[in-house]
């Protein structure tokens, strides 16, 4: 990345970008040079496909539940729970309820099929500058931050 200007970000502001098109699974992705941050929304009945990467993946569940399967094993995961995806490791799951989440990556999936590609693809990278482009699709759900904003009012 170019020589960063912008430090600072809103959630909001970040693009969405599709991470299973089929199962309307998006995301708003941050890039650091070492690591990718991702604010996930699954909807109800969403199935994440198994699947492996070499860098390491955390899952942070905020709200939502889904029955996480990591190296064959399957675990009910619900607001709260922290889930450690070492690489190389095969995971996914399929929610009733729908989720959002945050998954921390290190360092970024890169290479074929990773989540760089995807912001590339979906030209969800941000500038050089650190900025990111306006949010240009349309994927009929809130912005993570204001849906989770709106889930914990009604607590």
């Amino acid at each position: 990345m170019a020589e960063r200007k912008q430090f600072v970000y809103h959630i909001d502001a970040l693009p969405f970008t599709p991470l299973v098109e089929k199962e309307n699974i998006n995301t708003q992705f941050i890039l650091g040079d070492n690591i990718q941050i991702s604010f996930i929304q699954n909807p109800p009945g969403a199935t994440f496909p198994l699947h492996s990467h070499d860098c390491e993946q955390i899952l942070i569940m905020l709200e939502g539940t889904e029955e996480h399967i990591v190296d064959g094993k399957e675990f009910h995961m619900e607001a709260g729970d922290v889930c450690v995806h070492p690489g190389g490791v095969e995971h996914g799951g399929k929610t009733l309820t729908g989720f959002k989440g945050i998954d921390i990556f290190s360092p970024p999936r890169d290479g074929v099929g990773g989540h760089v590609e995807r912001m590339q693809k979906y030209k969800t990278m941000p500038n050089p500058d650190g900025s990111y482009p306006e949010n240009k699709i349309d994927a009929g759900i809130e912005t993570w931050f204001k849906a989770v904003m709106a889930a914990m009012s009604k607590k």
